[in-house]
């Protein structure tokens, strides 16, 4: 397995993975190729891709506004989960922003995706009982 930096070019594979992994929420974001180049090429140094081969088994999109970090699309292969490569991936794109003197890091969890909150309350990240997050399409 290999942890590289994503490209475009692996965006039919990670979108493929991101259908097969339960609780990824594509609706809510412009997850199209371009949208998805468009983090990529703004945040190359913190959109990962784990790779067996050519196979996309694990990804992370790491992005900031140069306060405060943000990661989106953390998924790993259902055939792979288990064996570290989700935490390596965190691991990874916190050492950067630490690196990038970003000290803060937020995600989103979809609601009701029970598996998803237990997954980072065990990494270590906390909810936020004081916020209500709000959005609007443009």
């Amino acid at each position: 397995m290999e942890i590289r930096r994503m490209t475009p070019e692996d965006y039919e594979g990670a979108y493929d993975l991101w259908t097969r992994v339960p609780g990824m929420n594509l609706n809510s974001l412009d997850n199209s190729y371009a949208g998805i180049a468009r983090i990529i090429r703004k945040n190359p140094e913190t959109c990962l891709v784990a790779a067996d081969n050519e196979r996309i088994i694990g990804t992370i999109l790491g992005g900031t506004d140069g306060r405060k970090g943000f990661v989106y699309h953390t998924a790993v292969d259902p055939a792979e989960q288990g064996k570290g490569i989700g935490t390596i991936l965190i691991e990874r794109v916190c050492t950067i922003f630490k690196k990038n003197e970003i000290t803060k890091i937020g995600l989103f969890v979809v609601l009701d995706n029970e598996e998803g909150k237990q997954f980072w309350k065990k990494k270590g990240w906390d909810v936020r009982p004081d916020i209500v997050y709000l959005d609007r399409d443009l």
